[in-house]
């Protein structure tokens, strides 16, 4: 199911059931999306049709083609789970923004918090094996999507191990390796649709000794 926002109003609200698409790669939208509750998965899509993720998003986040210059969406954006999203024109929030300097701040600080991470990102692909890339893939997604752990842990990402596969650019199989060894040490559990972390503070230690300035 895609989500269509009103095109007329200059702001609404948005509540997706999980795997609603909100827009789909390529697609023009002159909207601006603020994660209320839930979960946003970007992902790009080759010309054969197959997706790997690029990121997930939680409350708090900024997101939407409107942001662009030609509003053209470059990944498709899925909900996780129930999400709930503040949806504005461009224009508007655009023009919000030159009249409220404190969110003019928030959206600059997370548009560079996105610059950081890709580029971290991009650096652990080349450098890292999986075990490292799961591991500074985690750190990142926990301060970008990370949440109360349903689960007893203390914290958890609400990933499925095929999407962290994606993710960090390794196959299934590799990855779910990894993660019964980082389990084994006690850093890390699993359960449907989710990552746990069970030792943040050993995790964030892992991943700022692979990278510097994690």
């Amino acid at each position: 199911m895609e989500s269509r926002p009103d095109q007329t109003s200059p702001f609404c609200r948005l509540n997706l059931t999980p795997g609603d698409v909100l827009y789909h790669q390529g697609q023009t939208e002159n909207h601006i999306y603020v994660i209320e509750s839930g979960h946003l998965k970007l992902e790009h899509v080759n010309i054969s049709g197959a997706a790997c993720i690029s990121a997930v998003l939680g409350v708090g986040a900024i997101l939407g083609p409107g942001l662009g210059e030609t509003a053209r969406a470059t990944q498709t954006v899925t909900a996780k789970g129930p999400t709930c999203l503040q949806c504005h024109t461009a224009t508007a929030f655009k023009a919000q923004l030159l009249n409220d300097h404190a969110l003019m701040v928030r959206v600059i600080g997370m548009l560079a918090r996105r610059q950081e991470i890709t580029e971290r990102r991009l650096h652990a692909l080349m450098t890292l094996g999986v075990r490292g890339r799961i591991a500074v893939a985690l750190h990142d997604l926990v301060g970008q999507a990370g949440g109360h752990c349903a689960h007893g842990h203390e914290v958890d990402v609400p990933l499925t191990q095929q999407e962290l596969a994606e993710l960090v650019g390794a196959s299934r199989p590799v990855v779910s390796s990894e993660l019964n060894e980082l389990r084994r040490e006690g850093l890390l559990d699993y359960a449907r649709g989710h990552i746990c972390v069970i030792d943040l503070k050993a995790l964030n230690a892992l991943s700022q000794s692979l990278l510097p300035n994690c």
